[in-house]
């Protein structure tokens, strides 16, 4: 018998840098984390901040902001001012552009108001309003003022030369970026209004400040100046243009309904005036707007022809026709003639239908009687033969009795043809 020792078996430990699968999960959710973060900070771009004069129902994640017609940002917070009389408007723009950041880049909404000269604003009223944003140049910003409406002119990067217009009558709701426009040319905007009252003088007016930029003028003959400075050239433009009739007035497009602008046009037999001065800034006469002006005058026309209408004398004949009227309708004789001459006519047509079927025989007999009469004298004649023109009157009877049986037998034959000689009597005889 022999004897051995049994062998155990050794497990082997061996060392890998490979956590294990157990571990593939939360690796992956860090590396998914990372990659996302590292994605935000590359394409959320740069926060700045918009204000504006009211909400006009702008949403965080809702309302856009586009360029060009792309969207490239979004509004990511609202807040009010610390003044209280705005709103601050916090927008998220793709880092991508946000080198249009500049100080001169304009943000302004699209569909915050119904501007009839505008068809998209009304899908905005339906959808929110959008920002819109006009790139301009300066310095990088993050800080911007914002307009509820798009401003007449794009930004330019040229000199503005500003003017002041004082309007006696109500100007309200005429908004800073509003058009200004020179015989239908866009030439300036409007940058300021508001209201002013004279102490001394007790008038009230609504000085508004608008700038007109000289590119848009098409100045010829005249070269740029070297300083940049436009204010002489312009002035000497306008002087020369206001002494020719040149006035600004108020006007909307569409007519009443559209949004306000300032209009600068020639105004035939209008005062003598020149360009004045309001604190430092020229000032261009003005005019009531002309919408008004042309309402009041066809409404006076219309009022004097109405008053040249001869509106109470016709009333008074009228009124006078209808009293007649109603006396004659009224009166008792006018009921019994009316009712006399119904009664009459009534009669007439029983009497006509108790004498026709009477005609035939008295028509008869009025000829047996005259065909009697005829007999008569025939027989007479025999009976005298010769001798009877020696007798006294008998001749004579014997020819009035021929003429009786003659005028019995026309008679006869005119009640034959005419049986209502009866009632109404022989009708006279005309004469050929």
């Amino acid at each position: 018998m022999s004897s051995g020792r049994s062998h155990r078996t050794q497990a082997q430990v061996r060392h890998s840098a490979w956590p294990g699968w157990i571990w593939a999960v939360p690796i992956a959710a860090i590396a998914v984390t990372g990659w996302l973060g590292i994605r935000a900070l590359v394409q959320d771009g740069q926060t700045v901040t918009v204000t504006f004069d009211n909400a006009f129902g702008m949403k965080p994640d809702d309302t856009i902001v586009t360029l060009r017609g792309v969207k490239v940002g979004a509004v990511s917070d609202l807040s009010l001012a610390p003044d209280g009389q705005h709103v601050e408007v916090k927008l998220r723009i793709q880092r991508a552009e946000d080198r249009y950041l500049r100080s001169g880049t304009r943000f302004f909404l699209r569909g915050a108001k119904l501007d009839m000269s505008d068809p998209s604003s009304l899908k905005g009223l339906l959808s929110g309003p959008e920002i819109v944003m006009e790139p301009g140049l300066g310095q990088p910003a993050t800080r911007f003022d914002g307009a509820d409406r798009r401003p007449a002119l794009a930004p330019q990067h040229g000199p503005m030369v500003r003017y002041i217009v004082r309007f006696d009558g109500a100007a309200g709701d005429l908004d800073a970026g509003a058009d200004v426009q020179l015989r239908g040319f866009h030439v300036g905007t409007v940058t300021n209004v508001r209201l002013s009252y004279d102490a001394r003088t007790g008038a009230l007016s609504t000085p508004v400040q608008i700038a007109i930029d000289p590119a848009m003028l098409g100045i010829v003959g005249a070269p740029p100046p070297s300083n940049g400075d436009w204010r002489p050239p312009v002035d000497g433009m306008m002087k020369r243009l206001i002494a020719q009739g040149l006035r600004a007035r108020l006007s909307q497009d569409p007519p009443l309904v559209g949004a306000r602008k300032v209009n600068l046009d020639f105004v035939p037999l209008a005062a003598s005036a020149t360009l004045t001065s309001d604190n430092g800034l020229p000032v261009i006469p003005s005019v009531a707007p002309a919408d008004f002006d042309t309402m009041a005058s066809r409404a006076n026309d219309v009022i004097m022809k109405v008053d040249a209408l001869p509106i109470k004398e016709t009333g008074d004949q009228v009124r006078s026709i209808a009293a007649h009227v109603n006396a004659l309708s009224s009166s008792p004789q006018i009921r019994d003639s009316l009712s006399h001459i119904d009664r009459s006519v009534a009669q007439i047509d029983q009497t006509l239908g108790q004498v026709t079927p009477q005609i035939g025989p008295l028509v008869a007999q009025l000829r047996e009687t005259a065909n009697a009469a005829d007999r008569t004298v025939a027989a007479a004649n025999r009976t005298l033969g010769a001798d009877a023109t020696s007798q006294n009157d008998l001749p004579a009877a014997l020819r009035e009795l021929t003429d009786t049986a003659r005028s019995v037998r026309a008679l006869a034959d005119y009640l034959d043809r005419h049986p209502e000689a009866l009632l109404r009597g022989k009708a006279p005889e005309t004469n050929p």
